[in-house]
């Protein structure tokens, strides 16, 4: 054999041998049937979802392993998926069995989580690098992170359905339009649908309520259709709105729309610094309008009474008196403090307050107002003949005494000086009004107070108790005297 000859068969046995090398690791994949460097992870799923033997496996948009065989068990099925052992997958990760088309074949899909992994996967011997838990042979993902896709079969047979009644000289059209709807919205028709299905299994979950809610949608839809008019009247309202706003109003518009994001952002930032005091305010607010309400009729009384009461402070001063063209006004201040002022229900004067004190008082744990008698003439206008508005007829000065059913009781009379002389008598029962039994002494010259006058007759009722009439309001020459002259002297 010559040397030639030798050197081509040597040549003809190494490519062979390359050649088989090739063909048993790249076509017959004798290592990965071998398991050299591949392990093996199970994965559970509710149903098959059209995976089968060979299946490929990806992990981010790269085939790293094909689906081995594929099981039937009592929850589901179980996928056993050959991976390649040098692309580690995150414990934790799902899996999705996905479609490349409507009619294309199934793959498996290995989605990493968002957050960072860390969970362990069920199974033995995970493998774990620098505190990343990963995918190793032996391991299960469960069905909680795995899904597969809708059957396409019924939802094949319902669109032949809603297209056989289409009509064909219009299939064209509905198509045409319908690209032109979803044309460039593949993203926003995905997120739909998401939400559509995350909607569905919510409905699912609440099976009860949501058969309730479509059973009392009939009455809303019934009432729908009778104010059918309605509808139509406000839509065409509506509709001459908004072409009022696009119309001559269109720049108002625009300017509301491009300067209304800063508005909101300056009334946003107001109320960010009002958030601590806001609700204490519309706390207090709420308060407020219960009070409002609860005397609604005494507020529509005094706006009715405040007219009539204006017009008649202006009948104080009397035009023109004596022919001097000029009005006067008598306040006959001899008489001021007749009769007393009330102390009886209020704090001792061990307790009072300097009129200088500039700090915060305390607040009394009890009610302060003038519990005399309500018959008296000390007070008249005082807390304990505030009319009750929730018992008509009923004066207290307390909206505890006007829930109980016991009537007012004063405190006692109200001397001078002293403590309150204890009485029985609430006088709520009604009857003239008396003038005080209180005299004064007048050995130290008299004490001043306030009394009724009438300026016109000169009538009044001095601190005594009695009834006199002034004398010297005009002068010798018959002339009105001034306020001045009227005022006492030393």
């Amino acid at each position: 054999m010559s040397r030639l000859v030798r050197w081509q068969l040597v040549l003809f046995c190494l490519v062979t041998v390359v050649s088989i090398v090739v063909m048993a690791v790249w076509f017959m994949r004798v290592p990965d049937k071998a398991g050299l460097g591949r392990y093996q992870v199970a994965v559970d799923l509710t149903e098959s979802g059209g995976l089968y033997a060979t299946s490929n496996v990806t992990f981010l948009g790269q085939t790293v392993g094909r689906v081995k065989r594929v099981e039937v068990t009592p929850e589901g099925a179980r996928a056993y998926l050959d991976l390649d052992s040098g692309v580690r997958v995150p414990a934790d990760s799902r899996a999705e069995v996905h479609s490349r088309s409507a009619i294309g074949e199934q793959f498996l899909d290995l989605i990493p989580p968002v957050t960072a992994p860390g969970a362990s996967a069920s199974g033995p011997n995970p493998a774990q690098s620098g505190g990343t838990t990963y995918l190793a042979n032996g391991s299960v993902i469960p069905s909680s992170r795995t899904s597969v896709p809708q059957d396409i079969a019924p939802l094949l047979d319902d669109l032949d359905a809603t297209l056989a009644g289409v009509p064909n000289d219009k299939l064209g059209d509905l198509l045409t339009q319908s690209a032109d709807a979803f044309g460039g919205n593949g993203e926003n028709m995905s997120r739909l649908l998401d939400a559509f299905h995350a909607f569905t299994a919510d409905a699912k979950a609440n099976l009860v309520p949501t058969k309730k809610l479509i059973t009392d949608l009939v009455p809303v839809l019934q009432s729908q259709q009778v104010s059918s008019d309605a509808i139509r009247r406000w839509a065409l309202n509506l509709a001459q709105l908004t072409g009022q706003l696009t119309g001559r109003n269109d720049a108002s518009v625009r300017a509301i729309i491009e300067q209304g994001p800063g508005a909101m952002g300056q009334a946003n930032a107001l109320f960010q610094q009002f958030r601590p005091t806001l609700p204490l305010l519309l706390a207090n607010l709420v308060s407020l309008g219960e009070v409002g309400v609860t005397y609604n009729p005494s507020l529509e009384q005094i706006l009715v009474a405040i007219p009539q009461g204006v017009s008649e402070l202006a009948t104080i001063a009397v035009p023109n008196m004596g022919g001097t063209n000029r009005g006067f006004l008598s306040f006959n201040t001899s008489t001021l403090n007749s009769v007393p002022p009330c102390t009886t229900g209020f704090l001792p004067a061990s307790d009072r307050r300097d009129g200088s004190a500039v700090d915060s008082p305390t607040r009394t744990s009890r009610d302060l107002y003038c519990a005399l008698p309500q018959n008296t003439q000390v007070a008249v206008r005082g807390a304990r003949n505030l009319p009750c508005m929730m018992k008509p007829g009923k004066r207290a000065p307390t909206v505890k005494i006007c829930k109980s059913p016991y009537p007012y009781r004063p405190l006692g009379t109200n001397p001078w000086y002293g403590n309150p002389t204890p009485t029985t008598n609430n006088g709520a029962t009604g009857g003239p009004i008396q003038p005080s039994g209180y005299r004064p002494d007048f050995s130290n010259g008299g004490l001043t107070g306030a009394a009724y006058y009438d300026p016109r007759t000169g009538f009044l009722v001095d601190t005594d108790g009695n009834s006199y009439r002034q004398q010297n309001l005009k002068k010798s020459d018959g002339k009105a005297r001034t306020w001045q002259q009227m005022m006492p002297t030393a």
